[in-house]
């Protein structure tokens, strides 16, 4: 049985206080061996436990969590209960101690102070379960809740340890949309298909131009060629067109998340000769809010870049700022102009930065960032992102994101002039040049490092759009397209390194 002796009001709500860190001080203080000593095993049980789990977690481990709906309710759940349970700990320590009879003065102060205490001790897992809620909702409303029908040639995932059943590469299409209050329906701004190994990791970024034609191309089979049998020809039959001219036309492709999406992965894979598993929409303007979330993306600007400068209708006016010269971290508004600033720049060129701002953010954003930021990100994710990856595909998309950062240098390959001829473009050279970059370059053997092998250099000369010209880094203004290949290394022609 517990003892009752007068203690100061001092001793009382220090006890209290050691009770919160460590549950049963107060009790075995009060005399109460049997409860206290229990109280104490099992805290110091949970303590060792989450210790040794802290230090066995990876990161990909956390990763693999957070992306798991299930799991993140089981977290916001038992984050609550603990709250709860130290909560009435903690208030029931104080009555333990506490003398009977209290003085007004003594009752105040100890309300007071355990009121204190109880939301200190209940903010880390209302924390948690506030993140954990977050995340599930942002994981809930971006991603289909659906078989992993659109990779594996539309079967579904067989054995555990192959999410992809055997394919060998991811093909997902990245959207950037120019919707805005001054324009009229959506125009992809941007297309961009990125071809990732999903064993290596191995990486190829191809860059569609919005002005492409498509007034010669071959539709593929099925509603879209049924609709245009010779050819796109619609909105002037250009590539950023599409989209919007799927969504207008009504009944084609019901039933697809986006129909203008939809389209246009049938008609990119039908350019490129590619299954296009999956899409990612992003709408340029929520694009900044993004960035500012990740707090910012290092990149090479190669010249003064004009802030605005052309209206929606094509108007041209005084830029309202400019963006400086040399490497340094953009913002998201200027991570946004760096990308779409065209004022004194030709289509081409504005492709190549926004091939190079890919590129950089995919480098350097990690998932320390990730979760230290998280909650950000998720705001601006849901007002800017739009896709259909089902999320049985998550968890593999971690490890594979993580190759992807670790032991890979991404290639690109544009198809513009002079590789291209975007007015009447010739579709079988873009799925020959689409067929040799996806071959995985051949490592250089190593040289002895104290005989080092002299190699031929070229004056490295600055293009716009970020690109290094001389040695391999190609041209972007020509589609990289020295030596005829078209291929050249994002990290090389962007000065990501």
């Amino acid at each position: 049985m517990g003892t009752h002796r007068r203690r100061s009001s001092r001793s009382v709500l220090l006890l209290t206080a050691l009770s919160a860190v460590l549950p049963g001080t107060a009790h075995l203080a009060a005399g109460r061996r049997r409860v206290g000593t229990a109280l104490v095993t099992a805290a110091v049980v949970v303590l060792g436990v989450a210790a040794i789990v802290g230090l066995r977690i990876t990161k990909n481990d956390v990763l693999h969590l957070v992306v798991r709906p299930g799991a993140l309710t089981m977290i916001e759940v038992l984050a609550a209960l603990f709250a709860l349970v130290w909560i009435a700990l903690v208030v029931r320590s104080y009555f333990v101690v506490r003398p009977p009879g209290p003085r007004t003065g003594e009752r105040v102060a100890g309300v007071a102070v355990v009121t204190v205490l109880c939301v200190a001790v209940a903010a880390p897992p209302v924390v948690v379960a506030r993140y954990a809620y977050v995340q599930r909702s942002l994981i809930t409303t971006l991603f289909p809740d659906t078989e992993v029908t659109t990779v594996n040639e539309g079967g579904k995932v067989a054995a555990k340890n192959d999410p992809w059943k055997g394919r060998q590469r991811l093909n997902t299409l990245l959207i950037a949309s120019d919707a805005g209050p001054d324009r009229q329906g959506v125009r992809t701004d941007s297309m961009v298909v990125l071809s990732t190994d999903v064993h290596t990791g191995d990486t190829v970024m191809f860059s569609l131009p919005r002005n492409l034609s498509l007034r010669n191309a071959q539709l593929p089979p099925g509603p879209l060629a049924e609709k245009w049998p010779n050819g796109f020809t619609d909105f002037d039959g250009l590539l950023n067109a599409f989209y919007r001219a799927v969504t207008e036309t009504p009944g084609l492709l019901q039933g697809a998340r986006d129909r203008g999406a939809q389209g246009l992965k049938l008609m990119i894979g039908s350019i490129l000769g590619l299954r296009i598993d999956d899409y990612v929409l992003v709408n340029l303007e929520g694009f900044q809010e993004f960035v500012d979330a990740i707090g910012g993306v290092v990149m090479n600007v190669p010249r003064r870049l004009p802030i605005g400068g052309i209206l929606g209708n094509g108007q041209h006016v005084a830029p309202s700022g400019y963006i400086e010269a040399g490497v340094q971290r953009l913002n998201g508004f200027k991570a946004l102009w760096f990308s779409r600033s065209r004022s004194d720049s030709d289509d081409y060129e504005r492709m190549g930065r926004q091939r190079c701002l890919i590129g950089a953010i995919t480098k350097q954003i990690s998932p320390a960032s990730m979760l230290t930021h998280f909650q950000q990100i998720a705001a601006a994710t849901k007002s800017l992102v739009e896709t259909d990856l089902p999320q049985g595909l998550l968890q593999p998309l971690v490890d594979l994101a993580d190759k992807m950062r670790g032991k890979t240098d991404i290639r690109s390959v544009q198809f513009v002039p002079p590789l291209i001829n975007t007015s009447d473009p010739n579709f079988e050279l873009i799925r020959t040049k689409v067929k040799q970059a996806l071959v995985p370059p051949v490592k250089k053997p190593v040289t002895n490092p104290k005989k080092p092998t002299p190699t031929p250099t070229a004056t490295p000369t600055n293009r716009p759009g970020g690109t290094t010209t001389g040695g391999t880094a190609g041209n972007p203004s020509t589609g990289g397209a020295t030596g005829g290949s078209g291929i050249q290394s994002v990290d090389q022609a962007c000065a990501l390194h």
